[in-house]
């Protein structure tokens, strides 16, 4: 949103030095005794702002002008200074800069040229727009510059009133100032708003309501009855004791399935590194049934020779070799005989060796077939156990579960049911004795979300706390007055001079600062006038207790946030801040002495007494 500040003020006229007041973007004093023109300054700036004297309103720039004819008031905008000049006791201001159309414009918000529109657009409302101004029927007003302008700068002749300072000074229009106030916090108008609608139209759309309800509600109803009869026939025990015992019995069924699972497994790998074992004793007893073939083909070659070498003849006689089936002559020769008799004996006790081998290798086959066979019937008793015992408890365990968890999840839709079956009742009870109102109001209250209120509410007692306001916490904005309250007491009612004047300066504050941080329609300067002036303090507590202290501590803690103009009585100030321009703080302080500093703001203007 667009924001503004003032940066300077002058005063001038013939035969007058011109008096000049300048302004920082951030926190300003205006500070000084009485009648020494510190309220001049905020009625120069209202009227400059486009303030119409009335009887009942006068002007005091009109009436005490001690000679003066001129009021410009410099503006300083994102699109350059905007300087607006209007003459004393005439209607017209002429604006320059600012990329506006140099020229004069009407204080009269119907005029064609207008200087509300100037106001508007400085905000960023390039629109006109109309609000509500009344309850009762659809009449609407122009938003305007002034309708807003008492939000942001507080006068000393309203700062104390006991009215709301969110409404309008003296309890004028309340729809319409709560309809300001609504547009600036969220945009919203008259075209937003329905207008009064025929009582047929709602008599009908109230008996549409009825028929629907009632149908909810019988819907509803047959729903709860229908969950309430299958939870008729569950177990008296509760479904969260019951499934604590069967979660127990699951875990408990799940861990015997894993370690059985797991002596399963290992039993496996035996058997696999037994047959293993087996495979290869048995290739070691075919090596042996090999090798005994070997010895006897030996032992029968053997023989043979030492028969052919047993010959008695003396000529060579011919015989068939019983190993290759040759014919071959038998030769009597000692020698041979001597040798194949050792070589035989060596063979034979070979092979008594290979066959207490042979009984050993078949003794450890016998052990390792018995061995597996036995791991394979309890392999297949574990097998058995987990599919045939285990794992049918645990699907048993699990059912029961399911269906607990069934049992509750449906006792608690029975409990929503039963909720929102009462609710639709009461709603259906509400719409069929509600009468059809022969007029339709506009409250405009009911505009105005909890959201919207509670935020403003907070920004309030942040304040509060700040300023060491006794009850800050329990402060709220009351509804039926649209005004704060704290601990339950209207401002009004509350002990103490000039509490509706500190009061109302921390809600109008409260508010421009939650305009601010919403980025919503504000100008980027506040004023107020006299907020201490009345307001009294037991002489008793300590400076730093005091709500004034903290109060001007809490400015001073936030002086760049955005423009502040303070103006007070010096005497009223709990202490005189220095001007400290890097920290955004400027004082300007009026003497009412001519020998020293400043007399007051307007030059050559001095009271009778001195």
């Amino acid at each position: 949103m667009k924001r503004f500040y003032i940066k300077k003020l002058i005063v001038s006229g013939p035969n007058h030095q011109d008096s000049i007041i300048e302004f920082c973007p951030g926190l300003n004093f205006v500070l000084g005794p009485s009648n020494t023109g510190k309220s001049f300054i905020m009625e120069s700036i209202d009227y400059v702002f486009g303030f119409t004297p009335r009887k009942d309103r006068p002007s005091k720039v009109v009436d005490n002008n001690n000679g003066y004819e001129y009021v410009t008031l410099i503006l300083s905008t994102e699109n350059g200074d905007v300087t607006l000049k209007r003459t004393i006791g005439e209607s017209k201001i002429y604006v320059s800069g600012g990329g506006f159309t140099a020229g004069h414009y009407s204080t009269s918000h119907s005029a064609k040229k207008s200087i509300n529109s100037v106001y508007l657009q400085l905000l960023g409302i390039d629109e006109d727009h109309k609000i509500r101004s009344a309850q009762k029927d659809d009449s609407t007003q122009a938003l305007t510059w002034r309708s807003m302008l008492h939000l942001f700068m507080l006068k000393q002749g309203d700062v104390d009133r006991e009215s709301s300072a969110l409404l309008f000074p003296n309890n004028a229009g309340e729809t319409a100032s709560l309809a300001v106030l609504l547009f600036l916090l969220t945009g919203q108008d008259a075209s937003n708003i329905d207008s009064k609608e025929d009582p047929k139209i709602t008599e009908g759309k109230r008996q549409a309501l009825v028929n629907y309800l009632l149908d909810k509600v019988n819907y509803t109803a047959n729903k709860r009855a229908e969950i309430e009869r299958v939870l008729e026939g569950a177990e008296n025990q509760s479904p969260h004791m019951a499934m604590n015992q069967i979660k127990e019995k699951i875990a408990e069924l799940q861990n015997m399935i894993n370690a059985a699972t797991q002596e399963s497994d290992e039993l496996m790998s035996k058997i696999y590194q037994l047959n293993s074992k087996l495979s290869e004793t048995r290739t070691v007893k075919h090596n042996f049934s090999n090798l005994r073939i070997q010895y006897q083909a030996d032992i029968k070659r053997i023989g043979f020779i030492v028969d052919c070498a047993t010959n008695d003849s003396s000529e060579p006689t011919k015989t068939i070799c019983p190993i290759c089936g040759t014919e071959t002559e038998v030769l009597n020769d000692p020698a041979i005989i001597e040798s194949s008799a050792s070589e035989l004996e060596k063979i034979k006790q070979s092979l008594k060796e290979l066959g207490n081998a042979q009984a050993t290798v078949e003794f450890q086959e016998n052990e390792l077939i018995s061995t597996i066979e036995s791991l394979e019937e309890k392999r297949h008793n574990i097998d058995s156990m987990i599919s045939e015992q285990l794992q049918p408890q645990l699907s048993a365990f699990q059912e029961q579960l399911d269906k607990n968890l069934k049992f509750i999840r449906l006792s608690s839709e029975l409990e929503i049911i039963r909720e929102n079956e009462y609710e639709l009742r009461n709603e259906l009870y509400e719409k069929e004795t509600q009468e059809t109102p022969k007029s339709v109001e506009y409250h405009i209250k009911d505009d105005f979300t909890p959201q919207l209120i509670h935020g403003l509410e907070d920004r309030l007692r942040y304040i509060l706390r700040e300023s060491k306001f006794g009850g800050a916490e329990t402060a709220r904005l009351n509804m039926d007055i649209f005004d704060i309250e704290i601990n339950k007491m209207k401002k009004a009612v509350f002990s103490g001079g000039g509490i509706c004047a500190i009061l109302n300066t921390i809600t109008t504050l409260a508010l421009n600062r939650y305009l601010i941080e919403l980025d919503k329609y504000a100008p980027g300067f506040y004023a107020v006038d006299s907020a201490l002036t009345q307001f009294s303090e037991s002489k008793y507590k300590e400076q730093d207790e005091t709500i004034k202290q903290n109060f001007i501590n809490f400015l001073i803690k936030h002086a760049k946030d955005h423009q502040i103009i303070f103006i007070e009585q010096t005497e009223r100030m709990p202490f005189i801040p220095e001007t400290d321009e890097s920290a955004g703080i400027r004082t300007k302080i009026f003497t009412h002495d001519k020998d020293h500093g400043q007399y007051g703001f307007l030059n050559d203007v001095y009271n009778p007494d001195k």
